[in-house]
């Protein structure tokens, strides 16, 4: 942070939940509570000074917050709405931030990576508000600034916080953000349910944030395009090996096929989309990506997501399908003089032909045209 910088996270938790029916923030999300993941998720982005605004069920609420070592801030007021809550947050917020987070308590999957690309483009614009924005859709936290402290403390609550923040939209920012999490609240049952099933599955990005991942990093269209051409090969492949017993988790194949050259055109790219996908948090995709240029792969290997991923990728030239010698082709004519670069094509080629071989004897084929993709 800036010398003097000081950025708070302020959570509010003090609704009826009268939607849900249940108490919404000691609803279990995997081994912990919403309200704990909600301040875990601002925690763990390096926000120490933590708020939480209580209201209902406040007596409940407590002994939690108590054990997260959060200040907790009591709004008498919270039968007047979230506003009241946001007012109360703020005004003990007065003269000690210089920014905070807004979170409400039933949008807990914020991942770490969002909060820190709204920080980012705060400390280089001073916007009075940065909102994160998931598929051309503001959602939470947004950062606001100091600017806005006064106005939201003098105001009546018509038209709740919105009506406020848009008295600064010309100084506003918005953030691009591959997390789908930010738009995820809990109002209803079925909200319940889809946040418990992405909070499962959280280390596998959607396919939204792999289309959010590739608008971030990559203005190439080519990128993507090829990325679905072999995400569909991919998940062909696996859908087939499956039948025949093994176990592929098709959601990792399509996602590590649809962003494995989200850092194309960059030097090692395959590392480097490694590292990224671990930085946002994806971590089952990771390997995928760092290891879709080189792999090794012996006679008796594992057929797992990260090979047929490798294979597909091997399989498609831009976004057609091809055999090994159309696709390695091009490099081997560029590089023919290269001693050192042909080595490792003639390395890739192998991997590719040792993956390819036992795919097909597994789905009793002899060759990749007879599979319908």
């Amino acid at each position: 942070m800036r010398s003097g910088e000081k950025i708070a996270g302020l959570i509010v938790a003090g609704g009826y939940s009268s939607r849900m029916g249940v108490f919404k923030p000691l609803l279990p999300l995997g081994e912990k509570t919403v309200i704990e993941t909600a301040v875990d998720s601002l925690r763990r982005a390096g926000i120490k000074d933590i708020r939480v605004v209580t209201g209902h069920n406040a007596a409940e609420l407590s002994p939690v917050l108590e054990r997260l070592s959060v200040k907790v801030i009591e709004n008498t007021s919270y039968a007047d709405g979230m506003f009241s809550s946001v007012r109360a947050g703020v005004s003990s917020l007065a003269g000690e931030a210089e920014a905070f987070f807004l979170l409400p308590g039933d949008t807990p999957l914020i991942r770490r990576h969002s909060v820190k690309d709204i920080l980012q483009v705060y400390r280089k614009t001073g916007a009075a508000v940065v909102y994160p924005v998931f598929a051309a859709e503001r959602g939470h936290p947004p950062l606001i600034s100091a600017q806005c402290f006064a106005r939201i403390l003098a105001h009546d609550g018509t038209g709740g916080l919105r009506n406020v923040l848009t008295q600064f939209d010309a100084t506003a920012r918005e953030v691009d953000v591959a997390d789908q999490g930010i738009l995820m609240d809990v109002d209803t049952q079925e909200d319940y349910r889809k946040l418990v099933e992405y909070h499962r599955r959280r280390q596998i990005p959607t396919p939204a944030e792999c289309d959010a991942m590739l608008k971030k990093y990559q203005e190439d269209g080519g990128v993507a395009r090829h990325g679905r051409a072999v995400a569909a090969v991919g998940c062909s492949l696996a859908e087939s090996l499956n039948q025949t017993g093994l176990q592929l988790d098709l959601e990792l194949v399509a996602a590590g096929a649809l962003v494995h050259d989200v850092a194309k055109g960059k030097r090692n790219h395959s590392k480097r989309g490694g590292k990224l996908a671990a930085c946002w948090g994806f971590s089952a995709l990771s390997g995928i990506i760092a290891s879709h240029m080189d792999m090794e792969f012996s006679a008796d290997g594992i057929i797992d997501e990260t090979a047929i991923v490798f294979l597909a990728d091997k399989l498609v030239q831009d976004d057609r399908r091809v055999n090994f010698l159309e696709r390695f082709r091009p490099a081997l004519d560029r590089f023919s003089g290269n001693q050192e670069v042909l080595a490792s094509i003639r390395r890739k080629i192998e991997t590719a032909e040792a993956i390819g071989a036992k795919t097909l004897q597994r789905l009793g084929l002899q060759s990749f045209d007879e599979l319908q993709v």
